[in-house]
């Protein structure tokens, strides 16, 4: 019976120190590697589909005061992004549009709906390059359509009632029933990022159409014009991009003895500034860069870990995280570009969830910590 306890006792240590071992050997694994930001992939743009539904107010020229000419208008359109410059766009307008008879003064209304076809052109992307889940994204737009109108009553009953005593060109365009109008647009708008799937549209747009639109006749025959001011909601079908995140390796770090005898310091402190939006070196920062390379030079046991942010209050996080890696990246760079080994090089990136510093514009920077070795 000792013997057995004895046994017991003996494993019982044994599984104890075997754990405590392993969890050493564990611990001195993790000390001796370390995951290190050194690129930020490259987003890919995926073709894609969006549909919109949009509402806000019409206007048609004619002899009345603007507000007399206002009406409501709603459209529905569906557009296929096929490149990050343009996309093709099927369109849907319409509700009802008004105008005036001179004399006798006679306001009236009519019904409309307008399918149309346009090319559609990213305005970011042309002038700045395709960025996704760009906060702002203006386009202009131009194309061509069939306006169907219909339910003239109003105008038919202005006819039948002051048609005998009304100038003789006031009716010269009437139309009854219904009629199909050919129609060129063109437009210009902007949508505001929310999420991956999400985009509120702003648009304004002009339609010139033949002049028999307002069942009036215009001076030399003049075309229509019809404009709307509206606002809604974008829905993106599918993913709009692929890729756009950071990229990590294992690097090698020092181990240190059970008993230290040798200690690290932070030897210096650079703050690495930019403008708004931007990753590339102002001349401004160079007495601080030129300050650390002396230092890294003259201190071969030193190296420096960088930390890239973003402000806040500017763009989204997905587009901060991005700016983040690219202002590490560019002080990390010039380092090894002036002669500093890329092992000594350490690069991470904030994006916008850490802020050091409490003044907003100040979190535009890469932060720099020099270590050195002391004995």
């Amino acid at each position: 019976m000792e013997k057995l306890l004895f046994r017991l006792r003996l494993s019982v240590v044994a599984l104890l120190f075997l754990g405590f071992a392993g969890t050493r050997v564990q611990a001195q694994q993790d000390s001796s590697t370390k995951l290190e930001m050194i690129d930020f992939s490259e987003a890919e743009f995926v073709p894609h589909w969006q549909i919109g539904l949009q509402g806000g107010v019409a206007h048609d020229l004619g002899e009345a005061p603007f507000y007399k000419l206002l009406s409501p208008a709603l459209q529905l359109t569906g557009e296929y992004r096929l490149h990050p410059l343009f996309g093709v766009r099927a369109a849907v307008s319409g509700i009802w549009a008004r105008n005036r008879y001179v004399y006798p003064k006679r306001d009236y209304k009519w019904y409309f709906v307008q399918p149309s076809v346009e090319l559609k052109v990213d305005l970011a992307s042309l002038f700045f390059g395709w960025v996704p889940d760009q906060p702002v994204s203006p386009y202009v737009f131009a194309g061509v359509g069939l306006c169907t109108t219909f339910d003239n009553s109003d105008a038919k009953g202005a006819k039948n009632e002051i048609g005998s005593i009304a100038k003789s060109n006031e009716f010269a365009k009437f139309w009854d029933g219904s009629r199909w109008n050919t129609v060129f647009r063109g437009g210009l708008g902007a949508d505001f990022y929310i999420n991956d799937r999400i985009s509120i549209g702003a648009e304004v747009n002009a339609n010139l159409l033949p002049d028999h639109f307002n069942s009036k006749q215009g001076e030399n025959d003049n075309k229509d014009w019809h404009f709307n001011a509206l606002v809604g909601v974008k829905l993106n079908l599918g993913k709009t991009h692929r890729g756009n995140e950071p990229i990590f390796q294992s690097v090698r770090v020092m181990q240190l003895p059970k008993e230290p005898i040798i200690r690290d310091t932070v030897a210096l402190q650079v703050n690495i500034q930019f403008i708004i939006n931007q990753s590339v070196l102002r001349s401004s920062e160079f007495g601080k860069l030129n300050q650390m390379l002396t230092f890294l030079k003259t201190h071969p046991r030193s190296h420096v870990e960088m930390t890239g942010y973003a402000d806040r209050l500017t763009g989204t996080p997905t587009i901060n995280q991005r700016l983040s890696v690219e202002r590490a990246r560019a002080v990390g760079d010039w380092l090894v570009a002036h002669g500093i080994s890329p092992e000594r090089v350490y690069k991470d990136a904030k994006g916008d969830r850490v802020q050091p510093f409490p003044v907003n514009e100040d979190n535009r920077v890469t932060v720099c910590f020099v270590v050195d070795i002391l004995d």
